[in-house]
């Protein structure tokens, strides 16, 4: 991951967040994603796959999707109130259920909800760069 120089203490909260994320879905930590998802939350792929917080979690858990490889660059966030925009790109290596390899190279736009539970993932949408 990119190193991003934080401008105040709520903006590296948000991004010690992500970074939890990232790494909770490369450890298939699905404990860590359970924390980090907010009940509500909507997960939109590139190809136009709509996740919710379940059926992302079970993604995981059954290793349908195995992320050996993901990086987020050129990382931007915005604080507005209770709500963190967060925009990157992502590159990875990604096996997927049928033993292919996704390499995506995308931009990605996650909003985070500050709740009494701390940062959780509300939206996520990715696009093909």
């Amino acid at each position: 991951m990119t190193v991003v120089l934080a401008q105040s203490k709520t903006e590296k909260e948000v991004l010690d967040t992500v970074e939890s994320w990232r790494k909770a879905v490369l450890a298939q930590d699905v404990k860590t994603l359970d924390k980090v998802f907010a009940p509500e939350m909507t997960y939109g792929h590139s190809n136009g796959h709509i996740d919710t917080k379940d059926t992302f979690i079970n993604t995981i858990q059954n290793k349908k999707e195995v992320y050996n490889e993901l990086n987020l660059d050129d990382m931007n966030v915005r604080i507005v109130g209770n709500t963190a925009l967060v925009r990157h790109k992502m590159t990875g290596n990604v096996r997927l259920e049928d033993g292919s390899i996704n390499k995506p190279n995308l931009g990605v736009l996650q909003v985070w909800s500050k709740t009494g539970k701390g940062w959780q993932l509300l939206a996520r949408q990715a696009f093909k760069l």
